[in-house]
């Protein structure tokens, strides 16, 4: 979410003016409590212009997730990651791999975890690790 400056200097004010109100309650002299007003104003105003150059953590991701997304088109299937390979030589190798590991290899592209690639393809976890193994080899 950006930096919303009239909501913040809202709350700013409203903390401002309670504050203020109990210092004079307290018998503060109002030079002290202008002066104080002044200070912490300057603090405020020195916070705000520090969070409007600032980008969100997920305002960032956003942009980065629309310029990958954008940049790479996601694989879904076998199909289509031997169809985007521009190198014979690993389209070679993947033609000659089992339909099992090229699974494993879409799916991990996907971003699934092994554990869970493993469960799907009803294997154990060492299977998976195994095969990604054997196919960075060759």
């Amino acid at each position: 979410m950006a930096y919303n400056k009239a909501r913040e200097e809202y709350r700013w004010k409203k903390w401002k003016d309670e504050e203020e109100q109990k210092l004079r309650e307290l018998g503060m002299d109002e030079e002290s409590i202008q002066a104080l007003h002044e200070s912490d104003w300057a603090n405020f105003k020195a916070d705000r212009r520090y969070h409007e150059h600032q980008v969100s953590i997920l305002d960032y991701l956003e942009i980065l997730l629309d310029e990958t997304d954008a940049a790479v088109p996601q694989i879904q299937s076998v199909e289509e990651l031997l169809d985007s390979i521009d190198n014979e030589q690993i389209l070679h190798t993947l033609l000659n791999t089992d339909r099992t590991t090229l699974q494993i290899l879409v799916l991990k592209m996907l971003g699934y975890a092994t554990k869970e690639i493993a469960s799907y393809l009803n294997m154990p976890e060492q299977t998976v690790y195994s095969r990604i193994r054997r196919l960075k080899k060759k």
